[in-house]
C-alpha cells in the first residue's frame, strides 16, 4: 500500500511537471502575485464558509445529533482534520474519514458505526449535489460559444460517467447490497472468518434503510448544503479572477469549477488531485479564454490556500493527538 501511495504521488508530481515544462512562468507569478495577503485572507475567508457549508450538510446526516453550533464547531474541527489527511493521501478521499470516526468515538462518544454512516451518507447528498452542480455546468458548456464540439462532447461523456457512478454508489444502500453481498459470501468459509464484518454491513444496510425512510428532510437539506458549497467554490473561481487581474464571468467561471471537480473525481488516487488540478484549471482557461497560463496562476493561489488551510489542519491534529500511526490505527479499527 506504501508503494502504492508513493507511485501515485509520483504520477501526480510527473503530471505537473510537463505542465511547468510547457508553461512560461514568469507571467504566471506575475499574475498571482497580485492576489497579496488582502486577497489571499478573502481567498481563506471564502473557503472557510464553504467549509461551514459541508459541515453543515454533514451535520444533517446523524439521525440523533443536536443541529445546534455546539456539535457544529466540533464537526468543523474534525473534519478540518479529516480532510487534511484527505488531501495528503491517496485512494478516493478516504484516507481521512476513519480519522474523522476516531476523532468522533475518542472525544464525543459517537460509535464507529454511527459514524460511519454518517460518514456515507454525507458523501452521497455531496455527489448527489455535485451531479446537479455538473449539470448545470454542463448546460452552461452547451450555450458557450468559445468551446468547441468536442469540448461539448467530452462534457456530455464526463456527465454520464459522474452520474452512473453516483446511482450505484446510492443504489447499493438503497437496495442493500452490501447484505446481498454480505448473505453470499456469509456462506463461504472466508464468509465464516469475516462474520463479524459481515454483521457490521448488514447492521449500516438498515441504518442507511431507515434513515433514508424518516428523515427524507434531512437528506435534502444536507443536498442543499452541499450545493451552497459547489457554489461557493464557483465563487472561488470568480474571486481569484478578479483579483489576479483577469475578470471572467459567473458562467466561465461555473464551467471551469465544473471541470476541475470532474477531473479530481476521475483521479481520485492521486494525493490532492497534484498535477490533475492545474491541468483542468489551464484547459479550461485555455479553451475559455485563450490564454491557458491564467490557469496556472489560479492554480498557485488555489493550492497556497490548500497549503494554509492543510497546515492550520495539521496543527488541530497534533492538539488531538493525531498523527500517522494513529491514521493506520484508525483506518483498521472495526470496533463499535
Amino acid at each position: 500500500m506504501k508503494l502504492a501511495k508513493f507511485a501515485f504521488l509520483l504520477l501526480g508530481v510527473a503530471l505537473l511537471w510537463l505542465l511547468l515544462r510547457q508553461t512560461d512562468m514568469t507571467p504566471i507569478l506575475a499574475a498571482s502575485s497580485r492576489v497579496g495577503l488582502s486577497g489571499m485572507a478573502w481567498v481563506l475567508a471564502l473557503y472557510a464558509v464553504s467549509f461551514a457549508a459541508d459541515v453543515a450538510s454533514w451535520q444533517l446526516t446523524f439521525a440523533g445529533m443536536d443541529r445546534g453550533l455546539v456539535w457544529a464547531r466540533r464537526l468543523y474541527v474534525i473534519r478540518m482534520i479529516g480532510e487534511a489527511y484527505n488531501n495528503i493521501t491517496p485512494m478516493a478521499s478516504l484516507g481521512g474519514e476513519p480519522i474523522k470516526a476516531w476523532l468522533l468515538k475518542q472525544n464525543h462518544g459517537v460509535s464507529y458505526r454511527d459514524a460511519g454512516v454518517a460518514l456515507v451518507l454525507a458523501k452521497t447528498t455531496s455527489m448527489v449535489a455535485m451531479v446537479l452542480f455538473v449539470a448545470v455546468g454542463f448546460f452552461l458548456v452547451l450555450l458557450s460559444t468559445d468551446l468547441t464540439g468536442a469540448h461539448k462532447t467530452l462534457a456530455g461523456i464526463s456527465l454520464v460517467m459522474l452520474t452512473g457512478s453516483i446511482a450505484a454508489f446510492f443504489l447499493m444502500q438503497h437496495w442493500k447490497l452490501s447484505t446481498f453481498a454480505a448473505t453470499r459470501l456469509g456462506r463461504t468459509r472466508l464468509g465464516e472468518r469475516l462474520a463479524r464484518v459481515l454483521s457490521a454491513l448488514q447492521d449500516m444496510d438498515l441504518m442507511f434503510a431507515r434513515f433514508y425512510a424518516e428523515h427524507r428532510g434531512a437528506l435534502c437539506w444536507s443536498t442543499a448544503w452541499a450545493m451552497v458549497s459547489w457554489l461557493l467554490g464557483v465563487a472561488e473561481i470568480y474571486l481569484i479572477f478578479q483579483l489576479i487581474g483577469h475578470p471572467i464571468s459567473w458562467g466561465d467561471a461555473w464551467i471551469i469549477e465544473s471541470m476541475v471537480q470532474l477531473v479530481r473525481t476521475a483521479t481520485f488516487f492521486i494525493p490532492a488531485g497534484l498535477g490533475s488540478q492545474e491541468g483542468a484549471l489551464m484547459l479550461g482557461c485555455g479553451a475559455l479564454t485563450g490564454l491557458p497560463g491564467l490557469g496556472m496562476s489560479v492554480a498557485l493561489v488555489r493550492r497556497s490556500r490548500e497549503l494554509v488551510w492543510i497546515a492550520v489542519s495539521l496543527a488541530l491534529a497534533s492538539m488531538y493527538s493525531v498523527s500517522a500511526a494513529t491514521a493506520h490505527a484508525a483506518a483498521n479499527d472495526r470496533g463499535g
